[in-house]
């Protein structure tokens, strides 16, 4: 009902995308790259929310268990004509871990934590590795990962360099962006 300006009332900010159609010949051609790939009504559900008031219902998510897979899987999907979101464990609150498309979901496997070079004062993580984690690995060595996101006990590094997170200590530690040297 209008108010005395005429105006309509503002209704609450909630968006919701109906999900889109996949071609038996589109999921045929990522489920041929080896890689994990589901397409089920469940996991479609699943995969339609993060941290936000956003929902967009994805095509399908796959599940990546090396570099490898997911860079076939990511040709695939793009050759397939399909939007691609990666995905960290979902914790965006502004939307940046859903979409129309397919997920690549790099927080299942890919959590590794390797090369820790002191003089450097470097090391190589995986996609999916979660922040508290890495922290933990680095504190006994007298370091930490400078951006301290308020979910740090569920975002992964790759979520955090997706969306360059940084926390309250940006001033002093920056954002995730300055501290990556190499993809």
């Amino acid at each position: 009902m209008p108010d005395t300006a005429g105006r309509m009332p503002a209704l609450p900010f909630l968006c919701y995308f109906l999900p889109g159609e996949m071609t038996s010949a589109q999921e045929r051609k990522i489920r041929q790259t080896g890689c994990d790939a589901r397409f089920d009504n469940l996991t479609r559900q699943l995969y339609s929310t993060d941290a936000s008031i956003y929902q967009i219902q994805p095509v399908g998510a796959a599940f990546p268990k090396t570099a490898e897979q997911a860079s076939l899987v990511i040709h695939a999907t793009a050759d397939a004509g399909l939007s691609i979101t990666p995905r960290g464990a979902g914790t965006s609150l502004v939307g940046n871990a859903i979409g129309d498309g397919l997920i690549v979901d790099f927080s299942r496997y890919n959590r590794q934590i390797t090369d820790l070079d002191l003089e450097k004062r470097s090391v190589r993580v995986g996609a999916g590795v979660v922040l508290d984690q890495l922290n933990e690995f680095l504190t006994p060595h007298g370091f930490c990962f400078g951006p301290d996101v308020a979910t740090s006990s569920r975002a992964t590094l790759g979520g955090m360099i997706a969306n360059n997170s940084s926390g309250a200590r940006c001033p002093i530690y920056g954002t995730t962006a300055d501290h990556v040297l190499s993809l």
